[in-house]
């Protein structure tokens, strides 16, 4: 049988800290990749198909959130290797196809509308004249500073010498797949 338990006595002091462990290694199943970025998106929308003056693309990614807070660019690929950045006061389909592209934003909607050069005339476009559109949307950090939190994006982009005019030079910055 147990003895009668006893007074708890006064604790040490504190010992010295330990050295330092080594730094573990990689696993064997391959190395690290580049860091991603969670804060940008790449939407892609085939427009191979499409035409009229106006066209409209449902992209659920707009959302509401998204419309009043992020950066969104958008791009129009046309013979599969040049993107153009939209809206565009000049869009050549080719020599002496001009057109002047309006984009107007909404819920889940991004509406392309396409203009004679110089008029107020809506213009035609035809099936395969336009390849896809890319839609990029950057996360916006709040700012306290009274500017809004896309310019702020846009600020900090072109402060990094980064021309958003550029598909290839955002999709570098921002370390994406073209």
């Amino acid at each position: 049988m147990p003895g009668p338990q006893g007074e708890q006595g006064e604790q040490g002091e504190t010992g010295p800290a330990g050295e330092d462990g080594t730094d573990g290694t990689n696993g064997t199943n391959g190395e690290d990749g580049e860091d991603g970025n969670a804060n940008v998106a790449t939407y892609t929308y085939d427009l191979s198909s499409e035409s009229g003056a106006t066209i409209t693309v449902n992209a659920t990614a707009l959302s509401q959130e998204v419309i009043d807070n992020d950066l969104i660019l958008g791009y129009l690929l046309k013979n599969g290797n040049t993107y153009t950045p939209i809206p565009a006061p000049i869009y050549a389909f080719a020599l002496g196809d001009n057109s002047d592209i309006a984009v107007e934003i909404s819920l889940n909607r991004y509406w392309m509308f396409f203009y004679e050069v110089g008029t107020e005339n809506l213009k035609s476009v035809t099936a395969g004249q336009l390849d896809e559109l890319k839609l990029i949307v950057i996360e916006s950090s709040s700012t306290t500073s009274g500017k809004s939190s896309k310019a702020n994006t846009l600020s900090n982009l072109k402060s990094a010498g980064v021309d958003t005019n550029d598909y290839y030079a955002v999709m570098d910055y921002y370390g994406l797949a073209y």
